[in-house]
């Protein structure tokens, strides 16, 4: 008779699980501790908005871009317009931005309904600046525009 048996195999054992919470929460822990989120506003403007007595609220989650025109820090009379992050020197890069904005599949499925140009004016920009803003929106085609003011109290 042989010592070893060639009929049965054995099973093999069963991987364990019970470090596996360990380790989920040590990536969770991970990830928490070391995700950085970008702020909405980086202001790098002075504003002072208007107040006014009458505001509508806009909807959550809505899709835009957001513009910021006002005095540089430090800067009596020096006006400058923010897109999003970044201070603009030719306002040729309005209308680029919103191209590429436009092509991308996020904002063009709602560019025409829900797409909305956020403007925060300071109350002593001069209208010329906007209105070259407004301009390039219009090459754009983002004609949406929303002014974000303070309510009067």
């Amino acid at each position: 008779m042989s010592k070893f048996s060639k009929g049965k195999k054995k099973k093999d054992p069963a991987i364990s699980t019970a470090a596996l919470p360990d380790i989920v929460f040590m990536l969770l822990f991970f990830f928490m501790v070391t995700t950085v989120f970008k702020e909405k506003e980086s202001k790098k403007l002075e504003i002072d908005k208007v107040a006014i007595k009458e505001t509508i609220d806009l909807e959550k989650n809505i899709k835009a871009s957001y513009f910021w025109i006002g005095r540089v820090p430090g800067k009596v009379d020096d006006f400058r317009v923010q897109l999003d992050d970044d201070l603009i020197n030719d306002y040729s890069e309005i209308r680029d931005y919103l191209t590429k904005l436009r092509k991308n599949p996020e904002y063009s499925q709602v560019w025409d309904s829900r797409f909305f140009n956020v403007f925060k004016v300071d109350k002593k920009t001069e209208m010329r600046i906007v209105r070259k803003v407004h301009d390039e929106l219009k090459e754009a085609e983002a004609f949406k525009v929303v002014y974000s003011v303070n309510r009067e109290k």
